[in-house]
């Protein structure tokens, strides 16, 4: 893109200068048509079809172009709720839920649920360049939908954004070279995603087949029985998971005991991924309510999975169990084994929305139990190896955040003021304040 010969102040924060032809333009100025949808009732069969019209849900916006809907209603719902279709171009925009903020371009004609603000398009401005003005207006969209409450994008605030307005042609050219740009970008981040999820199975596959194999590939093997774990060498056992790892279950709290400062943090398996966020209990229990640096833990619902902790003595909350190791099991053997069995048992829940594992399910698990020696050995490999993939996993996903960083200030510098530049980063050596392991 050309650098323009003056700039001006836009009098907007968010866009800084302008280009001084250009003018910053409140949207309803330039889209005086701006709408949104309804819900037909959930409960009438009758109007929805797999093959009936579209109608679009903020869960189908992508901030890319809109081509589907994941639902489709009746001739009777549109005619008996009196729904509105919008046409082609339009531009949409999720003004509440868990997709707030998220842009889509319409290829398709649709009515919308409620959630959603159409921007129909108009002959000053070009569809695509208001598509790309409001994704990367999304932060300031967001800052004022707080005003108590959860946070709503209403369409009031929609009609008063100001952006950036060009002459057409400029707006033509800009929105060509940004898909230009930003497809090579999407086609980067695919590719690096891909590695991602690629490793991630290959790293699974790794660990599960070290915990019922072995790592001697000549050692004589016999049938397990078990159909998830298959031949194991023929000196290991197979037992049910009770007899040699002992589940304990945390205790479960009222809110009215969940205090905002305390004694003990009482630990809940969000916190696994954040420290932002804790409860507190003043509260003296039994010992085995308690987890102590080391100890291994597995959440039983939700994020399910094994962890190991890494903080002083804190409260386990009742959706997380206290691993108990007979003495012959190796903790990280342990904590390996529990990988493996997550993922078939997540396996054969595949598409069920009840992510959770029960005690009594797990108990009853068959596992592979090698000898203590060779289960150190185990995890010694496994650790060795896992860190290795992780490190690239790493470097994969670094890659990912900073191609998706590198997208949107290209966007918006094409969309307010300067000339393209190559990108910068401004490198952080701040170390994950975690206080546990986690070996995902």
């Amino acid at each position: 893109m050309k650098k323009y010969d003056a700039y001006k102040d836009s009098g907007v924060k968010w866009i800084g200068e302008i280009p001084n032809h250009w003018e910053a333009i409140k949207i309803s100025r330039v889209h005086p048509i701006i709408g949104s949808g309804t819900t037909p009732l959930s409960s009438r069969e009758d109007y929805y079809s797999e093959k009936g019209l579209n109608w679009l849900q903020t869960g189908d916006l992508n901030n890319g172009l809109i081509t589907e809907t994941s639902k489709k209603i009746t001739p009777k719902a549109v005619d008996e709720c009196k729904m509105k279709f919008y046409p082609i171009h339009s531009v949409v925009i999720a003004m509440y839920g868990a997709t707030i903020g998220k842009v889509g371009l319409l290829d398709i004609e649709t009515a919308t649920n409620q959630a959603c603000c159409i921007i129909v398009p108009s002959k000053r401005i070009c569809p695509k360049y208001t598509f790309y003005s409001f994704i990367i207006a999304k932060e300031e969209l967001l800052l004022s939908s707080f005003g108590g409450g959860q946070p709503n994008i209403s369409q009031d605030i929609i009609r008063k954004l100001k952006v950036p307005v060009p002459p057409l042609s400029e707006q033509q050219s800009i929105a060509s070279y940004l898909d230009v740009k930003t497809e090579k970008i999407d086609k980067m981040i695919a590719k690096a995603e891909k590695k991602i999820e690629y490793l991630g199975e290959l790293k699974q596959s790794l660990i599960t087949r070290a915990v019922t194999r072995g790592l001697n590939p000549n050692t004589p093997l016999k049938d397990s029985g078990v159909n998830w774990i298959g031949n194991i060498p023929m000196h290991w056992d197979i037992a049910c998971l009770r007899f040699f790892l002992r589940l304990i279950n945390g205790r479960a709290y009222s809110q009215n005991e969940l205090l905002p400062s305390g004694k003990y943090k009482v630990l809940r398996v969000g916190n696994f991924f954040t420290n932002d966020s804790w409860y507190y209990s003043n509260m003296e229990l039994e010992p085995d309510k308690y987890c102590d640096k080391d100890d291994l833990l597995y959440a039983w619902s939700a994020s399910v999975g094994p962890y190991i902790w890494n903080e002083a003595k804190t409260i386990y909350h009742y959706h997380i169990w206290k691993v108990q190791l007979a003495t012959s099991m190796d903790k990280m053997y342990s904590y390996y084994l529990l990988r493996a069995v997550t993922n078939q048992k997540m396996s054969d829940m595949h598409g069920s929305t009840m992510m959770h594992i029960t005690m009594g399910d797990m108990n009853k698990t068959k596992i592979p139990i090698p000898p203590l020696s060779e289960q150190q050995q185990i995890a010694t490999y496994l650790d060795t190896k896992c860190s290795k993939i992780d490190h690239i996993i790493a470097s994969a996903a670094s890659d990912v955040y900073k191609r998706q960083h590198y997208r949107y200030p290209k966007e918006k510098n094409c969309l307010s003021s300067r000339t393209e530049t190559k990108p910068h980063y401004q490198r952080s050596d701040r170390q994950d304040k975690s206080k546990l392991t986690h070996k995902a």
